[in-house]
């Protein structure tokens, strides 16, 4: 993340952490009622984006209307990383050095070994390199960005104003480490067109992050949900429109519901390449308290245009 958009973001998070009565406040922050209705009704037209199967057991789509196709589509049957001609690279210029940035209170260290492909999805274990917890993790970074040409993967695949993204993906779970230091997320970065379709902190696990750090745009929200949570299976979805973002919270056995829009937008020539990443939080009272590893998984990341 930038350096400005992280700041503005810290300040923003540490103010809600101390007064939580304004995280639910239904005004400003909708609750995902499951299985009842939300009690904020979703302002996009319920046929206006693809809809998950509520029942279904992985990402299966039911049929999206004919106006949109699919322009990404990876379900981690085999890694694709890390080499010229792969899909994802394990390095990106959000970063520094392409893989640590303790300028934005980050332990990581990004390591192509961190990561594994098993039973079609993507596993992302962070360990610590040394005995020190508050030293630097080994963990994992996947983005479409090409690393210097090309030459350690990324194909070069951006989202677009108006594209419309899936993404199933486990939490860290509380017995397997995640419950110190965990900092999973799914965002873009391009010169600074960042926009986050989900962040996660172990500290506060029945809170999931959205913002859109986009030129001339700083929204945020930070949103209650029953369906997160420590080791719990979602799917983020994020319709990117030019003068509207919204979000959307489901998993397995409940739809997709409108979580948060920004009626801001990213504009109507935005584009930016797509990043999945565990990061271990090194910011004051999010630090790791123990060397266990923690993990998530990615099942199937999807776009639409």
């Amino acid at each position: 993340m930038s350096a400005v958009a992280r700041a503005s973001a810290l300040r923003v998070l540490a103010a809600a952490l101390v007064a939580t009565s304004l995280l639910l406040a239904p005004s400003a922050l909708p609750a995902l009622a499951a299985p009842a209705p939300p009690r904020v009704a979703p302002r996009v037209a319920p046929r206006a984006v693809p809809a998950l199967a509520p029942a279904a057991p992985s990402l299966a789509l039911a049929a999206p209307a004919r106006r949109w196709r699919a322009v990404f589509d990876d379900g981690f049957g085999s890694p694709r990383w890390g080499k010229r001609g792969a899909v994802w690279s394990d390095r990106t210029s959000a970063y520094a050095d392409g893989a640590s940035d303790p300028d934005q209170f980050k332990f990581d260290r990004v390591q192509a070994a961190a990561m594994k492909v098993s039973h079609g999805q993507l596993h992302i274990t962070a360990s610590p390199t040394t005995a020190a917890v508050h030293g630097p993790w080994r963990t994992g970074l996947l983005t479409t960005e090409p690393w210097h040409g090309g030459v350690a993967g990324g194909n070069g695949f951006q989202l677009r104003a108006g594209d419309y993204a899936l993404i199933r993906m486990r939490l860290p779970g509380r017995q397997d480490g995640g419950g110190h230091g965990a900092w999973p997320a799914v965002w873009t970065w391009r010169d600074g067109n960042e926009v986050d379709l989900m962040e996660w902190h172990s500290e506060t696990p029945g809170i999931i992050e959205f913002a859109n750090h986009t030129p001339g745009a700083s929204t945020y929200s930070f949103v209650h949900s029953p369906l997160v949570g420590f080791g719990r299976w979602i799917t983020v979805a994020v319709r990117f429109g030019a003068t509207d973002v919204g979000w959307y919270v489901g998993d397995d056995t409940h739809p997709l519901r409108l979580a948060y829009q920004d009626h801001v937008g990213v504009g109507a020539k935005w584009h930016a390449y797509l990043i999945a990443s565990l990061s271990v939080s090194a910011q004051p009272g999010r630090l790791p308290s123990s060397a266990h590893p923690i993990s998530m998984a990615i099942d199937r990341i999807r776009v639409f245009r």
